[in-house]
């Protein structure tokens, strides 16, 4: 089994040097013959400077074009590694995170991923990595601080999301990699988590494997707080449109999402019903995707699915 660490980058001239060194490390120290690959996602900045201290232990490539998390899908096909650990240029890890994330590829085939630990990056709190889906009131949400979430972040178990982990290359092109719907991105990783559930796969959760990493700091960077909440709401309605097959769920949206918009306005979440307006002419797109995912192989139904965390 082999092993790459692929770094997706942009413009990370202050963060890479920062977090490099780390992830070095952490290959070195592998069981697993692991290397480490930055794939740029055009970067205007000095990113491929700063890293020539690093050039021994890291190899850089070009993305043709920025797709975000979608970049990887050309890359993954270009290469020949059995699992590929996809991570943010922001994450700092501990020197022993590899390893573990292999168990599970090594004990049970129907891994499709595997998730670390992420604390923030200051250390001193969980970020998430254990992740629960629901359906509440017609509305999918996806969150790894749910109710009754702290006595388990130390417990290996499964997940249903993670934006980073490691992830079995082969299924990972199976699926199709990340879709370009999600874009600019957020909720892209539930999605593909979605379809490997359904498919029988796996995704795991991994406490012994840490990494160090602060949510959406990049979103709110370029888009605002109020932007990204924007872009979460549209992508959950595209991902309930694209996704979701059972009737029963598809009677609650239905009945719910108009008490949603008004109760939305009333309480003044206007993010919420822009959100809606923007997923609107995405609305096709996503039927269409819908109905080529249908004629793949389905093993688990929503409701399995949504019962497995």
């Amino acid at each position: 089994m082999k092993a790459n660490i692929v770094i997706l980058n942009y413009n990370g001239e202050e963060l890479l040097p920062r977090c490099l060194p780390s992830i070095i490390e952490a290959a070195k120290q592998a069981t697993t013959p692991t290397r480490i690959t930055i794939l740029d996602n055009v970067s205007t900045d000095k990113s491929k400077e700063v890293i020539a201290p690093f050039s021994e232990d890291v190899t850089w490539v070009d993305a043709p074009k920025n797709k975000v998390l979608c970049s990887y899908n050309d890359y993954l096909k270009s290469i020949d590694d059995d699992i590929v650990i996809l991570m943010n240029n922001d994450i700092q890890v501990e020197p022993d995170f590899v390893d573990p994330l292999m168990e599970s590829f090594k004990k049970d085939s129907n891994t499709f991923m595997t998730v670390s630990k992420t604390l923030s990056s200051d250390k001193t709190h969980y970020e998430g990595g254990k992740t629960r889906f629901r359906l509440k009131y017609g509305i999918f949400w996806a969150s790894s601080r749910y109710p009754g979430y702290e006595p388990l972040i130390d417990e290996p178990g499964l997940t249903m999301a993670a934006g980073y982990g490691a992830v079995d290359r082969e299924k990972f092109l199976e699926l199709g990699g990340y879709d370009e719907l999600y874009l600019p991105g957020r909720l892209e990783d539930s999605d593909i988590c979605f379809r490997a559930w359904r498919r029988g796969w796996n995704c795991v959760y991994e406490p012994k494997s840490i990494v160090y990493h602060s949510g959406a700091e990049s979103f709110h960077k370029k888009f605002g707080e109020k932007g990204t909440l924007i872009i979460n709401h549209r992508n959950s309605f595209l991902f309930l449109w694209k996704n979701l097959r059972s009737s029963w769920m598809w009677i609650q949206h239905l009945f719910f999402l108009p008490l949603r918009l008004v109760f939305a306005l009333l309480r003044g979440h206007v993010d919420f019903v822009q959100g809606f307006f923007k997923a609107l002419p995405k609305l096709p797109e996503a039927f269409k995707k819908r109905s080529q995912e249908k004629g793949n192989k389905s093993i688990r139904t929503d409701q399995e699915i949504f019962d497995l965390v």
